[in-house]
C-alpha cells in the first residue's frame, strides 16, 4: 500500500467517478482502476459497489476514507514539520480547548515565541475529551484543557488559571433584567449549544437532566462565533466562558449555582518521550505559572 494509491482512493471518492479522479490526478482511467483494484486486494474487502453508470463506496470504504484521510493529513504535517526542522525550526503539536482558553493561550504562545523564536507551534483545536485521547495516542505533546475533574495520574499538569461557563443572553433579552441563578429559569429561551461531541455540552446535559429541566435547543454548532453570532442579534442565548463574555459589552452573563467552576491546564503524558522543544516548553510554563 502506497500513499499514491491513498491519495488515488480519496480522489475517486471525492468524485464517485473513475473517469473525473482520472482526469484530477492525470492519469490513465486503465492505470486508476488497477490501483484501486490492487488496494481492495490487499485490504481483503470491496471498497466500492461499482455499478453500471457510477461507484459508490460500501461501508467499509466509508471507514477506509476516514483512516486514508488522516493518515495523508499526517503525511502532509510530517512534510510541513520536517521544512521547519531542516530550517533548524522545532515543531510543537499543542491541542487547545475552544472554550476557556481563549484568553491565556494567544498571550502565552505570544510570549513563549519571544522567548523561544525556534520553535513553533502546530495548533489542533478540540473539545477537552478529545484532546486527551490525543495525547494518549502521542497525536500532541501538550493539550490547554478546561475541565472541573483533575487530571488522572498518568499526566502532568499546571494549572493557568480557572474559568467558569456563563449563562449569556442579550442586554435587551428579558432575562437579562432578572436575577438568573438556576438552570431552570431559563425556561423555554431558545438556546445554542456546542455539539454533543463536545465536553462542554455533555456537562451541561448532565446538569438539565439532574436539575429535571428540558432545554430548548434550537441548534447545535462546532463554532463557539456561532454562539456568540446569535447572543450579539438577540436571536438566541447560550452558554460561554467569562474571558469571552466579559470582552462583550451588549451581553448579560450569569454565573448558575449548579455551573462549577473550572480549570485551565495544560497536560502532558507522565511517560512521554522528552525532547529539547518540550523541555523548554515545560519549564516556561512551570515558572510563569
Amino acid at each position: 500500500m502506497t500513499l499514491q494509491q491513498l491519495q488515488y482512493y480519496v480522489t475517486v471518492c471525492k468524485y464517485q467517478s473513475l473517469t473525473k479522479a482520472a482526469r484530477e490526478l492525470s492519469v490513465s482511467q486503465p492505470s486508476l482502476s488497477t490501483s484501486i483494484r490492487d488496494l481492495e486486494s490487499e485490504c481483503g474487502v470491496l471498497l466500492f459497489d461499482h455499478r453500471p453508470n457510477s461507484i459508490v463506496l460500501t461501508d467499509q470504504g466509508r471507514a477506509f476514507l476516514r483512516e486514508a484521510e488522516r493518515l495523508l493529513y499526517s503525511y502532509r504535517q510530517f512534510r510541513k514539520n520536517a521544512g521547519l526542522i531542516a530550517q533548524r525550526k522545532a515543531v510543537l503539536r499543542v491541542g487547545v480547548a475552544p472554550m476557556g482558553t481563549s484568553l491565556i493561550f494567544p498571550r502565552l504562545r505570544k510570549e513563549f515565541y519571544r522567548v523561544c523564536p525556534d520553535i513553533n507551534f502546530q495548533i489542533v483545536e478540540d473539545s477537552t475529551e478529545m484532546l486527551y485521547q490525543k495525547i494518549d495516542t502521542g497525536e500532541l505533546d501538550f493539550a490547554f484543557t478546561v475541565s472541573i475533574a483533575p487530571p488522572e495520574a498518568d499526566y502532568r499538569a499546571v494549572t493557568l488559571g480557572h474559568s467558569r461557563l456563563l449563562f449569556c443572553v442579550h442586554r435587551d433579552h428579558p432575562l437579562s433584567k432578572e436575577r438568573v441563578e438556576t438552570l431552570a429559569q431559563i425556561g423555554n429561551t431558545p438556546l445554542i449549544m456546542l455539539s454533543d461531541r463536545n465536553s462542554q455540552t455533555k456537562y451541561l446535559k448532565r446538569l438539565f437532566q439532574t436539575a429535571e429541566y428540558t432545554p430548548n435547543v434550537i441548534q447545535y454548532t462546532s463554532q463557539v462565533f456561532t454562539i456568540l453570532q446569535h447572543i450579539r442579534e438577540n436571536a438566541a442565548a447560550g452558554f460561554l466562558s467569562e474571558d469571552i463574555a466579559e470582552r462583550e459589552e451588549n451581553l448579560t452573563g450569569f454565573a448558575l449555582r449548579e455551573v462549577e467552576e473550572a480549570s485551565i491546564t495544560v497536560i502532558w503524558r507522565k511517560d512521554a518521550q522528552v525532547f529539547p522543544a518540550m523541555e523548554a516548553f515545560m519549564r516556561y510554563v512551570q515558572n510563569c505559572f
